[in-house]
């Protein structure tokens, strides 16, 4: 590598290999252009090195032949660094490598430069690499057209690059380059404000910002993160196997501390303030899913702070105040930053990919799924995902090796709550659980009647209810949308009166049964005859009404002419008396 200013010495001047043909002032030299002759005032400043295959090798990249023969070399020069090679030593290692004396000359004035051993391996011959000796015109020419075409949102393909670009020089009566070297100035050109103008400012940020940092939490609990996804499958009715009826949504829940599931809400219905409540629910409360296998799913408690996205459901009225009321602090990711929720990211991603080996299950995108009959596979019900999901959680996810705590989730989470002697300490739970489902379960208002709650097309009562009945009361009813045996009725001291189910659809009463199409269509036509024949019947009685109403205007008529008619012969109509006016009046004297 040259590092001094001499003449005749070559330097890279703006990507072009230049050589110094004099000094101009302090400041500038004048240099010649290597490619096409040209002669240049430059300053000194702007020339660089030449990058080149001449750049010392990798101490680690040396093959051991090599890097042997070059630690010998080195040791034989070290001490006459300063001050010449003495003759008789530089025949002497001339004679033990194979050299003559000139090139232990050579390698003694290399490595004077850097005192480095990789100095004295062997280098590979060939171009620098950077160099470009194409002519300045067509150089310029090809920023043009990849600046124009290639760096915007509409952009050309590389190949339509390379067409303008020849296309262009024969217009100008340019020598063309190769297509390769055109595209190697565009895999030059790929970097971060290429990225924006060709993808965004999104997407060029998730290629090239630096994010250094890491979200953590010393403690379990202490930080949760709270997420939906519409799951890849397509699920079935309960009722009849072959209809098809939708993709479920999942919220799920992660500890961010022990990577532990903590809790989970599924459901046919798009994600709302309810889905984010039951979630938030599930993860305070002990799991129902115990009832089934004792200690299958330990993870509950109340989470110091939980943080979530910008979505219009986690921002809900009722789901902010839930969480102040009970000590809760809930953050939002900054917006457009996705990464702000990498853990429940990766989770969600873990368990996509499961899915994906389920029958009926549509993958990640259409290139994927390819011609796979998603509909025609699926066979799982609600309740069949809903169990393969806390399978895959509880004796999957749970008990496998996490490459980033060092340990499976669940033995994170159980020495979390050890203390040094090994006792195990409780989490914060509510003790109340009615308390949590006032303030998270979902609500509606309805009528108080002395039978009881009417709700989803069933009947709930307590006799606990009947000092509550007043004429047209209305009450809170707080649910559990997956599990309508019971429902809670606030009463007027805001205690939770629990009202179970005593009729209706919630028993499996007055189920409505599924018709296939032409036992529909033959009960359409009775309905639409029935509508005809009652329209007709309706019409009918208006017209005779309107008919008899219209005879007994006539008849009335008729008589009132008749007694106007003139009478018999002999006799004679009176005259009707004329009325007095001032022009009818005559005044006469009598003497």
């Amino acid at each position: 590598m040259q590092t001094q200013l001499t003449v005749g010495s070559r330097w890279l001047c703006e990507n072009r290999i230049v050589e110094i043909d004099g000094p101009i002032s302090l400041h500038q030299v004048q240099v010649r252009d290597a490619g096409t002759g040209n002669l240049l005032p430059v300053a000194i400043e702007t020339l660089q090195p030449i990058p080149s295959s001449q750049r010392n090798a990798e101490p680690s990249a040396v093959p051991q032949a090599q890097w042997d023969g070059a630690l010998t070399l080195a040791k034989g020069f070290e001490p006459y660094v300063i001050g010449p090679l003495p003759l008789q030593v530089a025949r002497k290692l001339a004679q033990q490598f194979d050299l003559s004396v000139r090139q232990i000359r050579r390698w003694m004035a290399r490595y004077r430069k850097c005192q480095q051993t990789t100095a004295l391996v062997p280098r590979h011959g060939g171009r620098p690499r950077g160099l470009r000796l194409l002519d300045p015109q067509v150089e310029q020419l090809i920023q043009h057209v990849i600046s124009k075409h290639y760096a915007r949102r509409e952009a050309a393909s590389q190949s339509e690059v390379c067409e303008r670009v020849r296309l262009m020089c024969q217009r100008l009566h340019l020598s063309p380059p190769d297509p390769k070297t055109i595209v190697s100035r565009i895999r030059a050109e790929d970097s971060f404000h290429l990225a924006l103008k060709r993808q965004g400012s999104k997407a060029a940020r998730q290629r090239f910002e630096p994010r250094p940092g890491k979200l953590t939490s010393e403690r379990a609990l202490g930080l949760i993160q709270i997420d939906h996804t519409r799951v890849d499958v397509t699920l079935v009715a309960d009722d009849d196997p072959s209809r098809v009826i939708d993709r479920p949504w999942l919220t799920l829940a992660i500890d961010v501390a022990t990577r532990a599931v903590v809790g989970y809400y599924l459901s046919m219905d798009a994600p709302s303030a309810i889905s984010v409540a039951m979630c938030v629910a599930h993860v305070m409360l002990p799991k129902a899913e115990n009832d089934i296998q004792p200690g299958l799913w330990l993870m509950y408690g109340k989470p110091l702070r939980i943080l979530v996205d910008n979505g219009k459901d986690l921002r809900s009225f009722a789901f902010q105040r839930g969480c102040e009321q009970h000590g809760i602090v809930l953050e939002w990711r900054p917006v457009a930053e996705p990464h702000y929720g990498a853990h429940i990211e990766r989770l969600m991603g873990t368990f996509m990919r499961r899915v994906h080996t389920l029958p009926g299950t549509t993958f990640s995108n259409v290139k994927q799924r390819g011609d796979y009959p998603s509909e025609r596979k699926a066979c799982l019900t609600l309740a069949d995902f809903r169990a393969w999901l806390i399978e895959q959680i509880c004796h999957g996810y749970h008990v496998r090796h996490h490459r980033g705590l060092g340990m499976p989730p669940l033995l994170a989470w159980e020495r979390s709550f050890q203390d040094e002697s090994g006792r195990y300490v409780l989490p914060a739970a509510p003790i109340e659980h009615s308390t949590l489902r006032r303030d998270f379960y979902p609500f509606v208002q309805r009528r108080l009647q002395r039978t009881g709650v009417q709700f989803a097309q069933s009947r709930y009562w307590n006799p606990a209810l009947a000092p509550l009945i007043r004429p047209k009361r209305m009450v809170k009813v707080h649910y559990h949308p997956e599990n309508l045996a019971c429902v809670w009725v606030r009463a007027d001291d805001d205690i939770l009166i629990e009202a179970t189910v005593v009729a209706g659809v919630a028993l499996g009463e007055a189920k409505r049964a599924k018709l296939d199409d032409s036992e529909q269509a033959r009960l359409d036509a009775i309905k639409l005859l029935g509508y005809d024949r009652g329209d007709a019947v309706k019409t009918g009685a208006e017209r005779r009404k309107r008919q008899h109403g219209r005879s007994q205007v006539t008849s009335s008529v008729g008589k009132q002419k008749r007694q106007r008619r003139v009478p018999a012969s002999g006799l004679t109509h009176a005259q009707p008396p004329v009325p007095l006016s001032r022009a009818s009046v005559h005044a006469e004297v009598v003497e």
